[in-house]
Order: structure tokens, then C-alpha cells, then sequence
């Protein structure tokens, strides 16, 4: 179930004639080289056009904060703000957003940096059109190649969901996700998500700008250092439970079909619980018979490769995954099945004798 976002301050809806027309919102904790080549970014280009940059800090412990402090006496407009303790990625976000004195915000994960010229773009559109909500591409999750306006909930649901569950796919306004605490608990690890479709479902004929372009990218840093994602360790939690909690919880508006279309799509398009994806997650330990039993409904809805596929990989044994972990699927799937018949025929035989 959607969880209740835990609120550091006062919300305050009111929004003054010299607060700019777009904050950058950047949640961190403990990325400090990661996170310098995001500011190193972002910063120079906000300057120039009179962006804010608001970062919040969830209890690093790396000297994140003593960066962030150098920083802003090169850049006296950028806010800060520091949390004694981890209070979640949801509410971390959340802070940085509700903090952020601006029409717009773009929330941006730290491993991500800005392409050049990205606000200069975004900015621009924010002025020529005044949308409702922003869509960017990343290399790898192109969802247009050609500047679009959808005016749909439902198709921007079906077509956009499942990539703008990247932190810094999204532009959309502040008042959005003052509107989605108000009548929507926010996912724990999805609240952009939540707060976008929740807004846009309030509207009778949003205007959502698909830019065609490719604004950000991750970080040189985070691939150098193979920088975990957030979800490391706990992918069937995270794109299994979670991602199908938050979806499934979207307005009525939303039809049921649509909203079990794009909980599927995500793997559909990433691969992360694909027969790939899950043949790693048995290696790693993650992916079992008793969890795809736990959680039967989630992950029945989520996991992109056929149910009898999932079932396969969660018990066979991993010395059998390694060497046809890089094979085709479907020659993978069938080693898995003639070994496991083996097994069970060797097994057969013994008890024979």
C-alpha cells in the first residue's frame, strides 16, 4: 500500500512575482563525486538563465554537505538543505521540491547530469507554451524522436509511464505535487510518478510537451564507479510490489487495463524482470519460489517474461544458471527444463533401486 509522505515543514501554496519560472530539485546521499559532476552541470547553465537549484541532503556522512556548502558560496542562489537522518528517497525528493520557489520543478536523480543547452531548451518551451508537464528523453528510453503534445490522461499513462519512472524524465509545476499530498500518499519509491498522473488526471485536457530530445544522461562518474541504483538489492520489491502499489493506486480515471498495461511495460522496455533480469536476480539470491508465492499478484502483473518462464528460473539451481546465463532465452529455458528433468528422472531412477 501507498504510504503517507512524511512532511519536514508547512506547505506553502503561494508562489511571489520574483520566485523563477523553474527550480531544479536534486535529492542526494552519499554521492558526493557523483553528485559534484550533476552540479558541475546544472549550476552554470541555472546562472545564466535565472533557473533555481535546490539540493537536499539525506544524512551524508561522505562530505556531500561540506561540498554543498563550497558551492553555494560560488553560487549564493542555490538552496540547500540537510537532514540529520535518512528519511527515504520519497521524502527526501519531496523536501527539495517543496522548498524549491518556483512555478516548474524538474526533479533530478544525482547520477544524472544535464546535457549542454538543456535548460536553456526547457525553459524556452516553459515560456512558449506554457504545458502543463514536460517529458525529456535519456539515451536508451527514447519514447518520441519528434517534439509531441498528448492531451490524454490515459494515453500519456500508457505511452509515458513507464519512463517517466526515471528521476529527471519530468517536468511538471510545483503546485502538482502540492495537489498530490493533499489527496494521494505518495510512493515510497515512485513519487514523481504519482504526483504527475494525479495532476494530470485533475485536468480535463492537459498539454504534456514530449520534447524529442535527449536532455540528460547518466553521469560519467556513476558509470566509472558502477554507481548502484537506489533499488539495488531489492529489484522484486521496488518493480514488483511497489511499482505495481503505485500504479494500480492512480485516480479511477485510469482504467484498470490501462494502469496493468503500464505496469508491464516498464520490464517490457528495461528488461529489469525479464528472463534476463530474473535469471540475475536467482543468481543473486533475490529471486525465489516462496517470493514469486508471496507476492503471485504484483509480480504476475509486472514481470514482462510468461509466468511458467519465472517459475523455472526461481528453482533451478544456480550452478545450472551460469553457463547458459548468456544463451538465448528460449535455449536457456530449455537447458533449465532438460536439466531439471534430468535431475528428477536420476532421482526417479534411484528410488527404483
Amino acid at each position: 500500500m501507498l504510504e503517507p509522505v512524511e512532511l519536514h515543514r508547512k506547505v506553502d501554496e503561494t508562489l511571489g512575482m520574483d520566485d523563477p519560472l523553474l527550480a531544479v530539485c536534486i535529492p542526494t546521499r552519499n554521492r558526493r563525486e557523483v553528485l559534484e559532476e550533476c552540479l558541475t552541470s546544472v549550476l552554470p547553465q541555472a546562472e545564466a538563465l535565472g533557473v533555481g537549484v535546490c539540493v537536499s541532503d539525506n544524512g551524508s556522512f561522505d562530505g556531500t554537505w561540506q561540498l554543498l556548502e563550497t558551492l553555494k558560496k560560488q553560487y549564493p542562489s542555490m538552496q540547500i538543505m540537510r537532514h540529520t537522518r535518512d528519511i527515504g528517497f520519497r521524502d527526501n525528493l519531496t523536501s527539495a521540491v517543496l522548498s524549491a520557489r518556483a512555478q516548474y520543478v524538474w526533479p533530478i536523480s544525482d547520477k544524472l547530469v544535464l546535457l549542454p543547452k538543456a535548460l536553456e531548451f526547457v525553459v524556452g518551451e516553459l515560456v512558449r507554451l506554457h504545458p502543463d508537464a514536460v517529458v525529456v528523453n535519456s539515451p536508451g528510453r527514447v519514447v518520441s524522436t519528434v517534439e509531441k503534445v498528448v492531451s490524454i490522461p490515459q494515453v500519456c499513462l500508457t505511452e509515458l509511464g513507464w519512463h517517466v519512472t526515471l528521476c529527471g524524465a519530468t517536468v511538471l509545476p510545483r503546485q502538482a505535487w502540492i495537489d498530490a499530498l493533499h489527496v494521494q500518499p505518495l510512493s515510497r519509491d515512485f513519487p514523481q510518478v504519482v504526483a504527475l498522473f494525479c495532476y494530470l488526471a485533475s485536468l480535463s485536457a492537459p498539454d504534456v510537451l514530449v520534447s524529442g530530445q535527449v536532455l540528460i544522461q547518466e553521469g560519467k562518474s556513476a558509470v566509472d564507479k558502477h554507481v548502484a541504483s537506489a533499488w539495488a538489492g531489492r529489484v522484486l520489491t521496488t518493480w514488483g510490489r511497489n511499482w505495481y502499489d503505485a500504479v494500480m493506486g492512480l485516480p479511477p480515471c485510469y482504467s484498470t487495463n490501462d494502469k496493468l498495461r503500464v505496469v508491464k511495460s516498464h520490464s517490457e522496455h528495461t528488461g529489469v524482470l525479464d528472463r534476463k533480469g530474473l535469471t540475475e536476480l536467482r543468481l543473486q539470491g533475490e529471486l525465489t519460489l516462496r517470493r514469486l508465492t508471496v507476492d503471485r499478484v504484483p509480480l504476475q502483473a509486472t514481470v514482462s517474461a510468461s509466468w511458467w518462464s519465472a517459475v523455472c528460473i526461481s528453482v533451478a539451481p544456480k550452478w545450472m544458471l551460469h553457463p547458459v546465463r548468456r544463451a538465448h532465452p528460449r535455449r536457456m529455458l530449455r537447458a533449465i527444463r532438460s536439466r531439471l528433468r534430468l535431475q528428477h528422472d536420476q532421482q526417479a531412477h534411484r528410488s527404483v533401486h
